[in-house]
């Protein structure tokens, strides 16, 4: 039962990636993922056309090649053998949770609260207290764990699906 923990240390680490460029690139369409005072004291300026369709773009190709690994770690995993649904659903749920996990103990409480490094800082907010929240990222990571469950039952669908219908033919 190692390979979904491992499967979800890879997942959680482009993840990390993928949120890096964005706070790096795009930080205006995180600044919803941070407290209120540091929405509200954001001088982010409003983006360009053309900065809000990199953005789009950005998002969709790096949703698409997220979400495609997901998809291939549990077709990969179960293309040998048929498996039942429940199991393939623990297998993603594994996967998924791992990410919701290392994004609270790493990305958030580490980075964000214990290291705050300037790459996580928003434009004009240097000094706010919702940097070293740590119970709103907690309160997150629950919400995180509703959402968690619910991509994992629509992705080991997505899977036992290709699975059923092409792999195990």
């Amino acid at each position: 039962m190692l390979c979904p923990f491992v499967d979800g240390l890879i997942w959680s680490a482009l993840w990390m990636i993928y949120i890096f460029i964005i706070l790096k690139l795009f930080p205006h369409t995180m600044l919803h993922d941070y407290p209120k005072d540091i929405q509200e004291a954001s001088t982010l300026k409003k983006p360009s056309k053309k900065q809000e369709k990199a953005s789009k773009l950005f998002g969709a190709v790096g949703g698409l090649i997220i979400f495609g690994v997901l998809i291939s770690f549990g077709s990969l995993r179960f293309q040998s053998e048929p498996t039942s649904f429940i199991k393939l659903l623990l297998y993603i749920f594994i996967v998924a949770m791992t990410w919701n996990i290392v994004d609270l103990l790493v990305m958030d409480w580490l980075i964000i609260c214990l290291i705050t490094p300037k790459w996580v800082v928003i434009e004009g907010t240097d000094g706010c207290k919702g940097y070293r929240d740590y119970f709103f990222h907690f309160k997150g990571f629950l919400i995180g764990c509703v959402y968690t469950t619910i991509m994992a039952l629509l992705f080991a669908g997505i899977d036992h699906a290709l699975l059923r219908f092409i792999i195990w033919r």
